[in-house]
């Protein structure tokens, strides 16, 4: 599920083919917008607004059909969705278990012990990282340190994903990670 999606992108369609393409994309995407902003804003922009009800029941739905679900979200847990709701307000209440994905350059500590840090705040438990290499080029030092500093800092299991790696490789990786 990716409850609400901005920028044009195809995730739902890539969410949804993963799970064999079997669930109506109002259940898979309940919301789209072009424009590659937090949601709110681009609901905003596009003269609308994002109806929390609506992801409510979508996820509902979800859950009474389907063994597990995948929730992606957009930006991080504090992008708003509406005035009063973020991601983390909104995978709290759906009693969500996080797995933070985090591009693995500079500034990736931060953004992932913020991220951890938000989540513990809003008691959403957290099952691990995956550090997520986002560039062909050779890595430099804070590329070849992070994933290792991760894992003495974060308190949950950090495995990394490297580029160009493909479904079945990240699946195989998320399996026994999940299982560590």
């Amino acid at each position: 599920m990716k409850p609400v999606e901005t920028g044009g992108g195809d995730d739902a369609l890539r969410l949804r083919a993963a799970a064999g393409d079997t669930y109506p994309l109002t259940l898979v995407r309940p919301f789209a917008f072009d424009e590659p902003l937090a949601p709110i804003v681009a609901a905003r922009r596009a003269g609308q607004a994002v109806d929390i009800t609506i992801l409510h029941a979508a996820f509902a739905e979800l859950q009474r059909t389907s063994d597990a679900i995948v929730v992606e979200g957009a930006g991080g847990l504090l992008v708003p969705i509406t005035e009063t709701d973020t991601f983390a307000t909104l995978f709290k209440r759906w009693d969500v278990e996080l797995i933070v994905v985090a591009a693995n350059r500079l500034g990736a500590i931060n953004h992932t012990m913020l991220t951890l840090e938000c989540a513990q705040t809003h008691g959403i438990p957290v099952r691990g990282v995956v550090l997520n290499t986002v560039s062909p080029e050779p890595p430099g030092i804070a590329e070849e340190t992070n994933l290792e500093l991760l894992r003495e800092l974060a308190g949950v299991p950090v495995v990394d994903l490297p580029y160009g790696g493909t479904v079945t490789e990240l699946a195989r990786r998320l399996v026994r990670f999940l299982h560590a």
